[in-house]
């Protein structure tokens, strides 16, 4: 966006012209550019000030810290240029033919409140516009999910990121032995670096994750439908094996300390995992948040493979683990592994208690280990799985 006039400034904010005006008085709002005119993120400043002042902040003070050096407010480097607000919730709500509340409700579950005097962000009510238009088929309370779904895992997102700069980054700068002002500014130099790459990288990986999604629910409406017909194919004599290794702890952790505690939980798992797996001839196949899956091209070493994990996971990152091994044919594409094989042994890790390693009939009669003893549990009924599975806790013989 081009320079704006302290007239277009007071518009967007909105807010008064003399409000504008105070704030460069005190030497908050500027400098100006050359042409005399406010970079865009004036905006977002003016706002930032009028809630300082609204909850009881002096502006004055802010305005000697200002001069002083101390206090700076560079939020271009951070923000968007400001977004145009042009309707209010009623008017989207006349325009899409649903009532104004459902669009407050989806914004507010979003974890967008809805503005004062009812306005709504164009690109806002542009979103919204494609939300309710294009799920014509699912009913309010569809849209709420959805709604909560993509806004709770932003809200866990973000201030994890910026948690892992704050670490990362802020902590580390300050101890340069910089001046106050140079500090800052390296600071946000930096802090604009981070942004502009995770907005790089999330929808980056928003879309390489829609790729393997989308693959998983194809392979899995196919092999349903050919086991309702009959069709389910041949196994391979010497089926490979998909483990799910599950911190039971790492929920309670990253709602307790945040995500980004759990995620340094997760890079201390990282090696260790990598390097038991490697041992038993498996492959760690990818991160799952609170867990890994894994390949093993032979069954019986995955066995033995699991109880090691176990052993070596809890002793490097004190939280309990628990594994999910099922042997069978899998569909592979580039790297990642989909199928009924691999929903099974997810479903038996989280089947599993702390400490344990369960395995399936197939993944057992793959598995003749004279190092390791089967106790039979019996025959489970696994959320999502259409028949019972026959499970088996696994120990060692000694």
């Amino acid at each position: 966006m081009a320079g704006i006039s302290a007239e277009q400034v007071a518009e967007l904010v909105p807010c008064s012209l003399e409000q504008v005006r105070r704030l460069e008085e005190l030497g908050i709002l500027g400098p100006h550019r050359e042409d005399g005119l406010f970079e865009p993120a004036a905006v977002h400043v003016v706002r930032l000030m009028d809630a300082f002042e609204e909850a009881g902040v002096s502006l004055d003070d802010i305005g000697r810290g200002v001069a002083t050096g101390e206090l700076s407010f560079p939020l271009g480097l951070f923000l968007p240029d400001p977004a145009p607000m042009s309707k209010t919730y009623e008017d989207l709500g006349a325009e899409l033919d649903r009532g104004p509340e459902l669009l407050r409700r989806l914004s507010r579950e979003l974890g967008l409140p809805p503005l004062p005097g009812d306005r709504i962000r164009d690109e806002d009510a542009e979103l919204l516009s494609l939300v309710v238009g294009k799920f014509d088929l699912a009913d309010d309370d569809d849209l709420s999910r959805f709604a909560r779904l993509y806004g709770g895992a932003m809200q866990r997102l973000v201030p994890s990121g910026l948690q892992w700069f704050d670490r990362t980054v802020r902590q580390r700068v300050t101890t340069w032995g910089l001046p106050d002002a140079e500090r800052d500014m390296a600071v946000y130099k930096r802090g604009g670096e981070f942004a502009e790459v995770v907005a790089t990288v999330v929808p980056w990986l928003q879309r390489r994750h829609r790729e393997h999604a989308v693959l998983e629910y194809l392979v899995n409406v196919t092999e349903a439908s050919m086991e309702e017909r009959g069709m389910t194919p041949a196994q391979p004599k010497r089926p490979p094996a998909i483990a799910f290794l599950d911190l039971t702890g790492y929920t309670a952790l990253a709602e307790e300390h945040g995500d980004e505690a759990a995620a340094e939980l997760a890079v201390g798992l990282a090696g260790v995992v990598d390097e038991a797996a490697r041992e038993y001839g498996g492959r760690p196949v990818k991160w799952l948040g609170d867990g890994v899956m894994f390949h093993f091209a032979d069954p019986a070493r995955a066995v033995v493979g699991g109880l090691e994990l176990i052993e070596q996971t809890e002793s490097a990152v004190s939280v309990p683990a628990r594994i999910g091994i099922n042997a069978g044919a899998v569909v592979a594409q580039e790297g990642d592994y989909f199928g009924r094989t691999v929903n099974v042994a997810a479903r038996i890790a989280d089947y599993a208690r702390p400490h344990e390693v369960l395995v399936s009939e197939e993944a057992r009669q793959s598995a003749d280990e004279a190092d390791v003893r089967f106790e039979l549990i019996g025959d489970v009924p696994l959320k999502g799985v259409s028949r019972s599975v026959r499970l088996h806790r696994v120990t060692r013989a000694a």
